[in-house]
């Protein structure tokens, strides 16, 4: 991984054969990130994707083979438990064309993978919600927008 810094946050390249999360993990640990959004594109391998069904809390799970262009990808950077926590989604496209995307459990990069990180060093903090079923960012100073 090659990263620099620039005013805002971080340009971020990863390599053949280094996993998107694990970069995104090892970044947040070395540079002190609390929290963050990561937006990108490239070429990966044999991606690992998923798409949440609430009314079950669970995900549904599908590895697909072979290379694929990352035409976009979007996330955010938070912790659990003491551990980085990217969240990150993407839309890939392989040889026909037909855009794929979902929740991204792993996915390795094949030519490279090319990030831009904003980033926090104030912390955010995910805990689980047993009504949704997942762990959610906890922003304990943000005001609900809505009805009241």
């Amino acid at each position: 991984m090659q990263y620099k810094e620039i005013s805002d946050g971080w340009l971020v390249r990863l390599e053949s054969g280094e996993e998107i999360r694990d970069g995104l993990e090892e970044l947040m640990r070395r540079e002190e990130i609390g929290c963050g959004f990561v937006t990108g594109l490239g070429a990966v391998m044999d991606p690992h994707l998923g798409y949440y069904v609430l009314e079950e809390k669970r995900y549904v799970q599908h590895h697909f083979e072979g290379e694929y262009e990352l035409v976009g990808m979007t996330g955010t950077l938070s912790w659990h438990d003491g551990e980085p926590f990217p969240h990150v989604h993407t839309m890939l496209t392989g040889p026909e064309f037909l855009a794929l995307g979902g929740h991204c459990f792993e996915a390795t990069t094949s030519a490279t993978v090319e990030m831009f990180v904003r980033a926090e060093r104030s912390r955010v903090d995910r805990e689980f919600d047993e009504a949704i079923g997942l762990h959610l960012m906890q922003l304990p100073q943000s005001c609900p927008i809505g009805p009241s």
